[in-house]
């Protein structure tokens, strides 16, 4: 995308957007359940990229905290939203 003269950001966005669409089919096809807990998730991760390079421009210890909560927080957070969704519709 860069070749043919997208912005970094842009081409960014459109392989997150491309990736978050994916994510949530292989969630919700074997649930047989179409959520978007997993795409809004991975859309998620672009603002707060964005808001982790603006408080911690250069990375360092905030930067490596800020990432590992997303990934200790944030996927088991999303697989906790399908399983309540996957057991309210199966067995309530």
């Amino acid at each position: 995308m860069l070749v043919r003269g997208y912005t970094r950001f842009a081409a960014s966005c459109v392989v997150f957007l491309v990736s978050a669409f994916f994510h949530e089919l292989m969630v919700s096809v074997p649930l047989k359940m179409p959520r978007m807990w997993a795409f809004l998730g991975m859309l998620g991760q672009q603002p707060y990229a964005l808001l982790v390079h603006y408080y911690c421009p250069k990375g360092g210890k905030l930067g490596n905290m800020a990432m590992w909560l997303t990934l200790i927080l944030g996927q088991p957070l999303a697989l906790y939203m399908y399983f309540h969704d996957y057991y309210v519709l199966r067995f309530k």
